[in-house]
């Protein structure tokens, strides 16, 4: 994919922020935020195609999200082409593995973060954007198990983890990204109020966050759209999507619904 952007400013001494882009909510936010700087950008995306389902909508939307911040006058960054990369190709050790699975056993922490953490071993710096989430499980464990100290170049302000004062655990998975500052600080609903503040609330409807689109639209029913629910963003999902979820919600601990929502899976793939 190359989308470049033409630079608006002088390249010289510039500094350089790669960053994971999955055109979801977060990321975006994160791209858009630092488009408005003297500051040049490498976006990686990793694909997943074994339990993904959504590739094809992240791509486009990155793609929709790009050309809108090319066309915005305040934009001055610039924007490298970005860099697709396969998750199998991602090298990990036995460190990281036992790390995650140790992780996983005290909170919700997917084995994505294998090959996230495993990526980040030779992009140390890179920028993993998570908002705050009074529920979220990660940064939970943060509070309980690991530091986070502010850190600022130039314009850029990011939290990194205190590899003096954490776990072993947080420091293996966690250690090598920078956790863009203030968005670790900032609920979606605030997000959502900034992405609008900025000029790009029509743009923050291109973003994509459902793993697996029902006729290209949001199903409702995987997790990070009862997130996108729970947090007060429905506006983003459709009537049907609504509908599979309060299906799911009201009948959630039936027997027979759970058989239903194998069956569901293996035919529709939601």
């Amino acid at each position: 994919m190359t989308n470049k952007l033409i630079p608006k400013t002088d390249k010289g001494n510039m500094p350089s922020v790669e960053i994971f882009w999955t055109g979801g909510f977060d990321s975006s936010f994160r791209i858009i935020q630092l488009s408005r700087f003297n500051v040049r950008v490498q976006p990686y995306y990793i694909t997943d195609y074994k339990y993904r389902h959504s590739i094809e909508n992240e791509l486009n939307a990155i793609k929709l999200i790009t050309e809108d911040i090319i066309n915005n006058p305040q934009t001055r960054f610039i924007l490298d082409p970005l860099i697709i990369v396969d998750a199998e190709s991602i090298k990990t050790n036995n460190e990281i593995s036992e790390a995650q699975e140790k992780l996983a056993e005290e909170i919700a922490l997917g084995s994505q973060y294998k090959w996230l953490a495993g990526f980040a071993n030779i992009h140390p710096g890179i920028e993993l954007t998570i908002e705050k989430n009074e529920e979220g499980h990660i940064l939970k464990y943060f509070n309980k198990s690991g530091i986070r100290i502010k850190e600022t170049v130039g314009d850029i302000s990011y939290l990194t983890v205190d590899k003096s004062k954490s776990t072993k655990e947080m420091v293996t998975i966690f250690g090598n990204f920078h956790f863009p500052h203030p968005i670790c600080e900032m609920t979606k609903v605030e997000i959502v109020d900034e992405y609008k503040k900025m000029g790009y609330g029509e743009t923050m409807m291109k973003t994509w966050f459902c793993h697996n689109p029902v006729k290209n639209q949001p199903c409702g029913v995987c997790t990070p759209c009862k997130q996108v629910i729970s947090k007060g963003l429905s506006f983003r999902i459709t009537p049907s999507g609504l509908k599979r979820y309060e299906t799911d919600r009201k009948n959630a601990d039936k027997m027979w619904f759970k058989l239903w929502k194998k069956i569901r899976w293996r035919i529709c793939k939601y």
